[in-house]
């Protein structure tokens, strides 16, 4: 199986909404309410807000296709810091999504070396996202790649405010 990796265009805005509600859905609807996914869904993967984020320069996504049919997708963004990186420059990873069906099969990994490739890249010194605090095999999969936690913060999910950690990894020292 041959995955392809491509930078998303803003024609691609569709795609992207489809395959990020739809991950997510998967992934995340047992754990809430159906009034609290639904608000959330409406509201993150609204085609209008998709496409202004794939016009917005300080976005990259990043669409993963086998044969074709996408199968996931990583947003990156230049915009959000924390003092944690102490004005060094930072990227954040805010979304790594992959149908269950496929998570087994490497595609997180091909997204992820493609976001460090872009971050080291673009050099930045550090790379950072969240991961909900009960998503262990996303935070394994992270640990794996030298990440480390360093905080938490809220994540608003319809009505419900659910905990994510902050992880980080070092790209590059500036001393």
């Amino acid at each position: 199986m041959e995955i392809q990796v491509r930078k998303a265009l803003p024609d691609d805005f569709e795609i992207v909404t489809k395959v990020g509600h739809d991950t997510f859905y998967e992934t995340w609807r047992e754990y809430n309410t159906p009034e609290d996914m639904a608000a959330y869904l409406k509201k993150a993967f609204d085609p209008k807000v998709i496409l202004n984020d794939l016009n917005d320069a300080t976005n990259t996504f990043l669409i993963a296709s086998v044969n074709d049919k996408v199968i996931g997708y990583a947003k990156m963004r230049r915009d959000r810091t924390y003092d944690e990186f102490k004005n060094d420059p930072a990227i954040e990873i805010e979304r790594v999504y992959v149908f269950k069906e496929y998570q087994s099969q490497k595609i997180g990994k091909v997204l992820m070396d493609e976001c460090l490739k872009i971050a080291s890249a673009e050099n930045f010194a550090w790379i950072w996202l969240g991961v909900n605090i009960d998503n262990h095999k996303a935070i394994n999969f992270y640990k794996a790649y030298g990440f480390t936690i360093f905080g938490e913060k809220g994540f608003q999910l319809g009505d419900a405010i659910d905990t994510d950690y902050l992880m980080k990894r070092q790209l590059i020292t500036n001393n």
